[in-house]
């Protein structure tokens, strides 16, 4: 107890300056031309602060509608693909077509398809921009043909169009799976 109250009592005077500062010190800044260095006012802050939560909200929903958004273009494509229409498949390539051989041919050459289900994982984004500008997604296909369950996995790449009216692929890796 003793020792605590010796240092409370050392902390108090060494806290304490006793010397005087100079009455004639130089003032500096705004305080030496007479004005007041301005306030922050709380209320322009706080308003400053909502609007830019509300700037980045609106950014990271946009993003989010733009990654679905790719995600659909991969499914009309694979749709398209599966009912072998090539020319509204191949449309959604870069340019309007696939590379001369596609790197999901396992997927375009499939035949006897009876049924195809895919599944895909979330978007990743390729770059930082926001919203994004290029993405991949990767894929697992379950197609089910006469001779039983097979399955593709793989991603696809896409980037935005010109003009920023949807997505367009650029590659992709789908492989058989052999389980």
């Amino acid at each position: 107890m003793r020792g605590s109250l010796l240092m409370v009592t050392v902390l108090l005077l060494g806290g304490c300056s006793c010397s005087r500062q100079p009455d004639d010190a130089p003032a500096t800044g705004a305080a030496a031309s007479g004005q007041a260095a301005p306030a922050q006012d709380p209320v322009a802050i706080a308003n400053q602060a909502a609007t830019a939560q509300a700037a980045q909200a609106q950014a990271q929903a946009s993003n989010v509608a733009a990654l679905s958004l790719a995600a659909s273009t991969v499914h009309a494509y694979l749709a398209a693909a599966a009912g072998k229409d090539w020319n509204k498949a191949d449309a959604y390539w870069v340019g309007g077509k696939p590379p001369p051989q596609p790197d999901d041919y396992s997927v375009r050459s499939l035949q006897d398809l009876g049924s195809m289900r895919i599944n895909n994982e979330a978007p990743k984004p390729l770059d930082e921009e926001m919203p994004t500008r290029a993405v991949e997604i990767p894929v697992v296909l379950r197609v089910r043909k006469s001779d039983g369950i097979h399955e593709i996995k793989g991603w696809y790449r896409l980037r935005r169009k010109i003009g920023d009216d949807g997505w367009e692929i650029t590659s992709a890796s789908m492989r058989p799976s052999l389980d």
